[in-house]
């Protein structure tokens, strides 16, 4: 972050009183967290552990040394393969996003079609199966 966007941050800052305000301040896109990788944020979610690893593997499709790998940190999965983690995972937007944004890959962007479609695959918390119908459905490719 650049010293002047953390110094307007910083402004803003000193001027919440109320938790309300507190969290609304967290959700700008500005204030992130203390993760590095794609897996150790993924791996640190709360739905992501209540449903294990066997049932993410079954949900996302994925395949499960493809899987382990990109869970021990030696594979980067594409932008796809973080989309169904995360629906796998029934994850909300915001965390979607900063999945999305540790392994690299471009974040949903509200003017692309597809995109469009999988947000609201996402905000639905539809699975992978339910998001691939939809995108079917509008004429868009599939989750790969």
């Amino acid at each position: 972050m650049n010293e002047s966007t953390t110094k307007q941050l910083e402004n803003i800052l000193s001027n919440i009183d109320s938790e309300k305000q507190m969290e609304e301040y967290m959700e700008l896109p500005k204030v992130t967290d203390s993760f590095q990788s794609f897996s150790e944020y993924f791996q640190s979610l709360e739905a992501v552990r209540a449903l294990g690893n066997s049932a993410l593997i079954t949900s996302s499709g994925l395949e499960r040394s493809y899987y382990y790998q990109v869970m021990k940190g030696t594979r980067q999965p594409g932008r796809d393969k973080v989309l169904r983690l995360c629906l796998a995972a029934g994850l909300s937007l915001r965390e979607t996003t900063r999945a999305l944004e540790l392994s690299g890959n471009a974040i949903l962007y509200s003017r692309s079609r597809r995109d469009i479609i999988l947000t609201v695959a996402v905000n639905q918390k539809a699975g992978v199966i339910d998001a691939n119908l939809l995108l079917d459905k509008y004429g868009e490719e599939p989750l790969t």
